[in-house]
């Protein structure tokens, strides 16, 4: 079992990651294989939308950035993990920009279609500062449906309020639980 997370949260050490390392080292207690992708520290430029990606089912994206690692690392992968916080009411910069890089995994050949071969497991993880914010359950929903789009069946999420010091979540044990048992459920496939 092979999982990719994508870490999303330009706050390399805070919450998000915290949460993300934690549903790795899950993953890895259960055989899993884990890698971990930052966007916000990586070169990724935004999707140009000049459609060569969409020629074939194996025609790759033309722009030449870390996003080539990426499509190789989530094309071999069992499983992926999307991870965020939320800036502004929705996902963070480089997670947009990631995901609008992954309209290269359709093609128009043969008809419009998910050109990505297999299906996958998934998992999101979303968090936020405010508390009573029904802002995280909708950002996860919308990072599902993203996953879904791509034929990969999301197995759980979390979406949690009331992180706001970078070391919020790392204080909670129950919520570090979730994260390493969504991380087993994933490693076990």
């Amino acid at each position: 079992m092979e999982i990719v997370a994508i870490m999303a949260s330009p706050r390399g050490g805070g919450n998000t990651a915290t949460l993300v390392e934690a549903l790795l080292e899950g993953a890895r207690g259960a055989g899993a294989i884990a890698v971990r992708f930052d966007p916000a520290k990586t070169d990724i430029s935004d999707c140009d939308a000049d459609r060569a990606c969409l020629e074939s089912a194996e025609a790759p994206c033309i722009l030449n950035d870390d996003m080539q690692a990426i499509y190789a690392a989530l094309r071999g992968a069992d499983a992926w993990v999307f991870a965020t916080p939320i800036y502004f009411w929705h996902v963070t910069a480089p997670m947009k920009r990631l995901i609008d890089r992954l309209y290269a995994f359709y093609t128009e050949e043969g008809g419009w279609r998910l050109g990505l071969q297999g299906k996958r497991k998934g998992a999101v993880i979303v968090v936020q500062a405010d508390p009573g914010s029904e802002t995280p359950e909708r950002v996860a929903g919308y990072l599902t449906q993203v996953l879904r789009d791509l034929n990969v069946e999301t197995v759980g999420a979390i979406a949690e309020g009331s992180l706001g010091g970078p070391e919020d979540a790392a204080k909670r044990p129950d919520l570090l639980e979730r994260a390493r048992e969504l991380g087993r459920r994933l490693g076990e496939g």
